[in-house]
């Protein structure tokens, strides 16, 4: 009888960490979405609601989306949404890995360089470094879409 109790604690242990690796997808105020690009590889990412509320909803109704990866210099990675949404909650100073949403383009950029002087929605920031965006090249399609992983 011990020897059952003690494999059972040791399978929901096992799978409480795999739930865990995974920083609360699918909440009220977190998504995570991926950037794939077919044959390459994907970088996920994590939307924040408290960031840009107002952003936030418009982006999550209309994943999933593919566009054409354009870059601003080595900065920053960006895919037009088509969205028109104002600004909110502006900043203009971004770490590598954070997520924006340039209101002059409709664009979701990742920044792939710390920078400062570009005004953007901060939607949130990448789970995995974005390296494979800095690899590829411009005018590549990428697919945006929530993670699969999600509940």
């Amino acid at each position: 009888m011990l020897l059952i109790n003690e494999q059972i604690n040791s399978n929901l242990e096992s799978k409480l960490e795999i739930e865990m690796s995974w920083s609360t997808p699918n909440t009220v105020s977190r998504v995570h979405i991926v950037f794939e690009v077919v044959g390459k590889g994907k970088v996920i990412s994590e939307l924040v609601r408290h960031l840009s509320p107002i952003t936030f909803s418009n982006m999550i109704k209309i994943l999933p989306f593919s566009g054409r990866l354009h870059f601003l210099g080595h900065n920053i990675g960006y895919v037009e949404t088509g969205l028109n949404v104002g600004a909110e909650k502006q900043k203009s100073v971004f770490k590598r890995g954070d997520l924006g949403f340039m209101i002059s383009n409709g664009s979701i950029c990742v920044v792939l360089q710390d920078i400062k002087g570009i005004h953007m929605n901060h939607l949130g920031h990448c789970v995995e470094d974005p390296l494979l965006l800095e690899s590829i090249e411009s005018g590549e399609i990428i697919f945006i879409k929530r993670s699969p992983h999600e509940k």
